[in-house]
């Protein structure tokens, strides 16, 4: 009777110690879980991190045809479903952002989502895979799937409904200063004409002073003949703001750009400058008189990021030898190659490093059909003087020369200017990974 109760009492502690190891066994298993669900989603590379994901409302048909203000963006993140930065821009019929006021009608209906509208996020800001354990408030109307070039997926969840945002904020605008602030840079606008710069400043800049003196448009033009011919720099190129659109992804002001010539508004034309936590985006559209056009002979326009005394910085262009350039003070041949070949309307990248843990690298592509041929516009001069500047000397000035214009009609580019603390490796290797984007994949829960 003894050994029975003794065997008896044995079999339930053997069973209790089971039950604790495979509680320990269970746990250590969710831990694992947790962990390979981590490792699903690696950190994206620094090229990669701060992209802007841009999603089409024609994409998403869960959310169309309702209000934008009932949409918010969520993701897995530590483990928790939560809400992240996004924004839902309004587009007109030209495929710009909409301004009211502004002489581009809506492609669609007011605080409505529709197809042209655009939802926009942070790359890294997507996570692991929604699981059943996952809890939210609000609808889930769409499953968004980014998937990278290594194979890697990330998700984010378009919610309806839910009373949770996101307080971040990667662009911060301040229309009484003319400021914008990312946490990368800041630029601070001259207040009445947008194309100067009171202030530039790149956080963590290896430099005493401003690394840029200013951004410049410049339009040169025979009148009538080549006999005369005028520049008109950012003095006689006025932009005026006519107003902003201002999100935690993107602050975008809408400028209205006057080209003065004798005293006389002579053309204006659109110019929207687009501000992402670390780059800047001028897309230039006008609808050319053709009267007007007459009048101008050979006209060229020059764009250009002028440089402030960044001696040693080394710009490499996309035909141009794989010798760069190198700020001195005096052009030579080498930097002669590349003015003449560096560039073309299909390779057009431009890199400036500056070796001092600022990085550029500039794009340019047409908005239409008419494009026109275009060059490397460069200067390495300590002593030239090309007013308006803040600092002198162009060391280096770095941008596109357009060699025309259509005789009449719509014409439009658009110049895209990413800053780093510094790309790795070459630009052969880097330039194809900073205009690459995920694929993206939308579907509808169950």
């Amino acid at each position: 009777m003894d050994n029975a109760t003794l065997s008896k009492s044995a079999f339930m502690h053997l069973i209790s110690l089971l039950g604790s190891i495979g509680g320990r066994c269970s746990l250590l298993i969710l831990i694992f879980m947790g962990q390979q669900n981590a490792i699903a989603t690696p950190n994206l590379l620094a090229i990669d991190a701060f992209k802007a994901i841009m999603v089409d409302g024609s994409d998403l048909p869960n959310a169309l045809n309702q209000p934008i203000k009932e949409f918010s963006l969520a993701a897995i993140a530590d483990g928790d479903m939560e809400p992240i930065p996004y924004q839902i821009d309004e587009y007109n019929i030209g495929g710009a952002v909409f301004f009211e006021g502004w002489d581009v009608p809506r492609a669609g209906t007011e605080d409505i989502f529709d197809p042209a509208d655009k939802l926009l996020f942070i790359y890294k800001d997507a996570g692991s895979r929604r699981e059943s354990h996952h809890r939210f408030d609000g609808k889930i109307v769409h499953e968004i799937a980014l998937t990278g070039d290594t194979g890697d997926v990330r998700y984010v969840y378009l919610v309806q409904n839910s009373r949770l945002r996101s307080e971040e904020q990667y662009i911060r605008y301040s229309a009484e200063e003319a400021l914008v602030e990312t946490d990368f840079f800041s630029v601070t606008y001259n207040k009445d004409n947008h194309m100067k710069w009171e202030d530039f400043t790149v956080f963590n800049y290896d430099g005493e002073e401003n690394p840029f003196d200013a951004l410049k448009i410049v339009l040169n033009t025979g009148i009538l003949t080549n006999f005369v011919r005028v520049g008109l720099n950012n003095d006689d190129l006025v932009a005026l703001p006519k107003g902003e659109v201002i999100g935690p992804i993107r602050s975008t002001t809408q400028l209205e750009l006057t080209f003065w010539f004798l005293g006389l508004p002579y053309m204006s034309i659109s110019v929207q400058i687009h501000h992402y936590p670390n780059s800047l985006i001028y897309d230039i559209r006008a609808m050319i008189p053709f009267f007007r056009r007459l009048a101008l002979a050979d006209p060229e326009i020059l764009f250009g990021l002028e440089g402030n005394s960044l001696y040693g910085t080394e710009v490499r262009t996309a035909g141009g030898p794989k010798v760069p350039t190198l700020t001195d003070g005096y052009i030579d041949e080498n930097e002669e190659v590349h003015i003449d070949g560096g560039i073309s309307i299909k390779n057009n990248w431009v890199w400036a490093t500056t070796k001092r843990n600022l990085d550029i690298l500039g794009f340019l592509h047409f908005s239409t059909d008419r494009t026109q041929e275009i060059s490397f516009n460069y200067n390495d001069d300590d002593k030239v003087i090309d007013l308006p500047e803040r600092f002198p000397g162009q060391l280096p000035k770095v941008g596109y020369k357009i060699h025309a214009l259509p005789t009449s009609g719509f014409f439009g580019f658009v110049v895209d200017l990413h800053f780093s603390n510094g790309f790795k490796g070459e630009p052969e290797s880097f330039v194809p990974k900073a205009q690459r984007l995920p694929d993206i994949s939308v579907f509808t829960p169950q």
